[in-house]
């Protein structure tokens, strides 16, 4: 069966809305409307609420607000005539932004004391297996957004922050850690999204700047060096390292910038190698 009739009541409007504190706005706000409906004989409650005319579970409220229909009652005036009352609810934009700090610390290798000296034996000898305790801040982000893009989430997972970014210099911050979780029902609209982001803070160290603090930092040595060839010193070869015995070597020596061997520990050539894009993370909208 089908009503006959639906007519929008202007005695039924209304609404209500609540601000939470430091708030110039309503937070949650609710809107109600009534309808009158010429029905058939005989026509159930579920009949008249489905009516042609009647907002529907989870339609958003004629003002465009983000008030959506949770509820409807029907009461029958007599045979044919009902009474339906429609309710919207809704919230504003949760613009509220959760931030934690906290730290982490790993066990980094080191070869260089406080003051950049190589730490090395009495006769100069490289000391290996000690580490440093590295300490790094992390802030944890949560917020809420209407939109999440999975893959640009992870183009940040594998990139630095090239603006400055609560206060840390570019090339400092790295995302570490992203989630975003979502419930709604089928068909209905899509409800705002909790987003949690780790971003991982770390101060350069051992000679590194700002801007490589996420630097891949190695020693130059290996096995083969470069060395003057004897028909033209200005040309360079390449051969096996030896020792002051003339012995190939079985262990990675020292090399120079050039390649040549580096016999001083002290003057070891370090190298700084980018393997992290670069992304502003002011983009992420995070704060």
């Amino acid at each position: 069966m089908a009503a006959i009739s639906v007519t929008q009541m202007w005695s039924k409007e209304g609404g209500s809305g609540e601000s939470e504190k430091y708030d110039s706005f309503a937070t949650r706000f609710s809107h109600t409307e009534g309808y009158q409906v010429e029905a058939e004989i005989g026509d159930s409650p579920e009949d008249v609420l489905a009516a042609t005319g009647i907002p529907a579970y989870g339609e958003r409220h004629r003002s465009g607000a983000d008030s959506f229909v949770i509820s409807k009652d029907a009461q029958p005036l007599g045979p044919i005539f009902w009474i339906v009352t429609v309710n919207f609810t809704g919230s504003r934009f949760d613009g509220n932004v959760d931030i934690e700090w906290t730290d982490t610390t790993t066990s980094e290798p080191i070869d260089r004391d406080f003051n950049g000296r190589a730490i090395v034996t009495e006769v100069g000898e490289q000391v290996e297996g000690l580490t440093y305790e590295l300490s790094d801040s992390i802030c944890v982000i949560r917020r809420k957004f209407f939109l999440f893009n999975a893959y640009t989430a992870s183009l940040y997972r594998h990139a630095t922050n090239s603006d400055t970014f609560l206060g840390w210099p570019p090339g400092t911050g790295r995302l570490v850690g992203f989630s975003a979780k979502n419930q709604f029902k089928f068909g209905m609209p899509l409800e705002q999204w909790d987003v949690t982001a780790r971003i991982q803070f770390r101060r350069p160290y051992m000679g590194a700047t700002d801007a490589q603090a996420w630097y891949k930092r190695w020693r130059h040595e290996g096995l083969l060096v470069r060395y003057p060839l004897p028909e033209d010193p200005t040309l360079l070869g390449i051969r096996r390292a030896t020792d002051d015995m003339g012995q190939e070597v079985t262990k990675p020596v020292l090399l120079k910038a050039n390649g040549e061997q580096e016999t001083d520990p002290g003057a070891a050539v370090f190298i700084y190698t980018k393997i992290y894009d670069s992304l502003p993370y002011s983009a992420l909208g995070l704060t």
